[in-house]
């Protein structure tokens, strides 16, 4: 069972990772359509905003952290990188060998398990210092 603890900080985890997903889905958004930015690059630009965001509210809100930047910062890149391979592996998977539909099966599937894979590695790697 969830304590009120944990459930306080998953609760706060998704707020900023949804806050995360507006910068960058605007991000990318206003570079493609504002300023004529390929897809591709816009799109990087909107993730890069987003990862930002995503690191300093983790970092001062979600999990209230005193650590220093330059460890956790490359930690929170890393388990960034981890939580886009799981997203494009598990597409890969359950869309492409398993044939789930993508998106009323595999999508909804994805978009719960890695956000909570990535809360483990963020809570207990990215901003832990054991």
């Amino acid at each position: 069972m969830l304590t009120k603890d944990t459930f306080a900080l998953l609760f706060r985890y998704g707020l900023v990772g949804g806050l995360a997903t507006v910068v960058h889905f605007g991000i990318g958004f206003l570079a493609h359509e504002q300023l004529l930015i390929k897809p591709f690059y816009a799109h990087a630009l909107g993730f890069i905003g987003g990862l930002f965001t995503a690191y300093l509210g983790h970092y001062h809100y979600s999990f209230k952290d005193t650590g220093r930047h330059q460890n956790r910062f490359p930690k929170f890149v890393i388990s960034s990188l981890i939580a886009l391979f799981l997203h494009q592996g598990g597409v890969l998977l359950l869309v492409d060998y398993w044939h789930l539909d993508y998106s009323f099966q595999a999508l909804p599937l994805l978009l719960v398990t890695v956000p909570l894979v990535t809360f483990l590695m963020a809570r207990f790697w990215v901003f832990s210092d054991h």
